[in-house]
C-alpha cells in the first residue's frame, strides 16, 4: 500500500513519529501539545539557569484502572545550563511551575504521579547527573486547587513523604541512572531526560552525556 492509499491521519501519525512523538499514543499526543504550550507560557519570563524550556517528554501508561481507563505517569524533563548542583530553592521554584502547568492538562485522568526528571553537569564539568522529583495526584491536586498550599508546603510534604522507595511517590530530588532502561510499555529505553540532556546544546551537561557515550562505545565496541 502506497501513500495515496493511506489516510491523512496515518500519514500525519508518521510525521509525528519522525519528530520524536512515536512513543506517544494517539490519545496523548494532544496532551503533549497542550502541556508543552502551557510550559512555554509558564517559563516565558523565567528561564534562569535553564538550558531549555521544560517539556512533557512522555505520557507513560503504567496500569489500567478498574473502570478501564489508563493510569498515567506524565514525565517532564528539566535541563540546567551550568555546572554544579543547582540551588534546591531554585529546583523547587521550577518544579512548582512545572506542576502548575502540567497538572491541569490531565484533569480528570488517573495520574499516578508526575515525574520531573532533571539533568545537570557536575562541578567537574565531566559528569552528567540526573535527579528526579515526583508527586502523586493527591498532592498535585491540593497544590493546584488549594491557595493555602504553596511551593514551600508542597516541598515539605514531598520531603516528609519520601520513604526511600524511588518507585513510589513522592520522591525528593533523588539521583538515578538515566542511561538504564526506564519506564514501562513502549518506554523501554533510557529515561527521557537522558535524551533531553544530550540535545541541549546550550548546557554543559550535553557534552558530558556525549563524552560518556563515546567512552561506552569504545569500551563495548559498539557505535
Amino acid at each position: 500500500m502506497d501513500d495515496t492509499d493511506r489516510s491523512l491521519g496515518d500519514r500525519f501519525a508518521d510525521f509525528l513519529d519522525s519528530v520524536g512523538l512515536e512513543d506517544l499514543t494517539d490519545d496523548y499526543r494532544e496532551h503533549k501539545r497542550e502541556a508543552d504550550e502551557a510550559l512555554e507560557d509558564a517559563f516565558a519570563d523565567d528561564t534562569e539557569q535553564l538550558a531549555t524550556v521544560p517539556e512533557l517528554a512522555e505520557v507513560d501508561k503504567v496500569n489500567v484502572h478498574r473502570n478501564g481507563e489508563d493510569v498515567l505517569v506524565p514525565v517532564v524533563t528539566v535541563v540546567f545550563a551550568g555546572a554544579g548542583e543547582p540551588r534546591r530553592s531554585r529546583v523547587w521554584e521550577i518544579t512548582g511551575t512545572v506542576f502548575r502547568a502540567v497538572q491541569p492538562v490531565f484533569d480528570g485522568a488517573f495520574v499516578r504521579h508526575i515525574d520531573v526528571q532533571c539533568a545537570y553537569a557536575g562541578s567537574d564539568e565531566t559528569t552528567a547527573i540526573f535527579r528526579r522529583i515526583t508527586a502523586a495526584q493527591n498532592l498535585l491536586d491540593a497544590f493546584v486547587t488549594d491557595p493555602t498550599v504553596d511551593t514551600a508546603t508542597l516541598r515539605t510534604r514531598v520531603e516528609e513523604g519520601d520513604n526511600g522507595d524511588d518507585g513510589v511517590p513522592p520522591v525528593d530530588w533523588q539521583q538515578f541512572d538515566a542511561s538504564s532502561p526506564a519506564g514501562s510499555g513502549a518506554y523501554a529505553g533510557p529515561a527521557p531526560v537522558h535524551d533531553a540532556a544530550s540535545r541541549a546544546s546550550d548546557s554543559v551537561v550535553s557534552q558530558c552525556v556525549d563524552d560518556s557515550q563515546v567512552v561506552y562505545s569504545a569500551t563495548t565496541g559498539t557505535f
